[in-house]
C-alpha cells in the first residue's frame, strides 16, 4: 500500500506538472503571437498533448543526472573517509542557489531556469548530508515542499521558453508548412490583405458565392476553425475565426502545386 500511495503520488505530481506546462507555455506562445490561448478553447487533454514532446529532452537530462546521482553516491561509499568528507562539504549546498542570485540580472531568462534547479538540487544535497543515519520528517517536509514549489517555478521558465520558440517557429513556417485552405461562402466574408485573394462564383448550379484563397489552417478547435492569410505575422495580420455550418465550406489541399498557383487570377 505504501509503494501505491507513492506511485499515485508521483502520478499525480507528474500529471499536474505536464498540464501546468501545457498551460503555461501555451500561454507565451500565444501571447508571442499576439494572441491568447482563451480564444482557442482548449481542454485539459489538449493541453497535456502539447506538453509530452517539449519535456523529452528535460526528462532525459533528469535522467542521466539521477543515474549520475547513483554512481557517485556508490563510489563515495565504498571508502567511509570519501563519504564523510562528501557529507562534510555536502551541508553547505544550499548556499549554491544564493550564489547565483546576484548573476540573475546578466541574464534573467537563463537564471529563472538555473535558481530553481540548483534550489531543488542544493536542499535535497543538503538534507540528505544533515539526515544522514537518521530521521528527521521536519527537514524532509520542508525540503520537499520548497522543491515542489522550485519545480513549478522552473516549469514555468522553461515553458516560456518553449513557448517562444514554438512562436518563432509558426511565424517562419505559416506561409510554407501549414495546410493551405480554400473557403466558399454564400455571402462575403471580408476576408482581405495578407497574401489572401477571393473571386466570385461564376459556375451556374453553385450554392456559394464567393471563393477565397491563399489562406492557412492555424488551429481546429470543436466546430470553430481559424484561418491567417500566408502572409501573416504577429505583428501585422488578421485572425479569421470561421464557425462551421452550411453557409461556407472549408477545402483543406494539398501538395506544392496548389501553393504555386494560388491566387493568380
Amino acid at each position: 500500500m505504501e509503494i501505491i500511495g507513492a506511485v499515485g503520488s508521483l502520478v499525480t505530481l507528474l500529471t499536474a506538472v505536464l498540464f501546468y506546462f501545457g498551460w503555461a507555455s501555451t500561454d507565451a506562445e500565444t501571447k508571442a503571437l499576439g494572441l491568447r490561448d482563451t480564444v482557442f478553447h482548449l481542454s485539459t487533454s489538449d493541453y497535456l498533448l502539447r506538453s509530452v514532446g517539449a519535456l523529452y529532452l528535460p526528462a532525459w537530462l533528469a535522467a542521466g543526472a539521477a543515474l549520475g546521482a547513483l554512481g557517485l553516491h556508490r563510489w563515495a561509499t565504498n571508502e567511509p573517509e570519501r563519504l564523510t568528507r562528501a557529507v562534510r562539504v555536502l551541508r553547505f549546498a544550499w548556499t549554491v542557489p544564493l550564489v547565483l542570485v546576484p548573476l540573475y540580472p546578466l541574464s534573467p531568462w537563463l537564471f529563472d531556469l538555473l535558481l530553481p534547479l540548483t534550489t531543488i538540487a542544493g536542499l535535497s544535497l543538503n538534507a540528505y548530508a544533515r539526515t544522514r543515519g537518521r530521521r528527521d520528517l521536519r527537514l524532509w517536509g520542508l525540503t520537499l515542499f520548497v522543491c515542489v514549489l522550485s519545480l513549478f517555478w522552473a516549469v514555468s521558465a522553461y515553458a516560456q521558453i518553449a513557448g517562444r520558440g514554438r512562436a518563432e517557429l509558426t511565424e517562419r513556417t505559416v506561409r510554407d508548412e501549414f495546410p493551405a485552405v480554400t473557403v466558399l461562402s454564400e455571402k462575403d466574408l471580408m476576408i482581405r490583405g495578407g497574401g489572401s485573394c477571393f473571386r466570385r462564383v461564376t459556375e451556374k448550379g453553385s450554392r456559394y458565392a464567393y471563393e477565397y484563397g491563399g489562406l492557412r489552417l492555424f488551429h481546429v478547435s470543436k466546430d470553430r476553425v481559424f484561418l491567417v492569410a500566408r502572409d501573416w505575422t504577429p505583428g501585422h495580420g488578421t485572425l479569421y475565426v470561421l464557425k462551421e455550418g452550411t453557409e461556407q465550406r472549408v477545402d483543406l489541399l494539398s501538395g506544392p502545386g496548389h501553393r504555386e498557383r494560388e491566387c493568380r487570377g
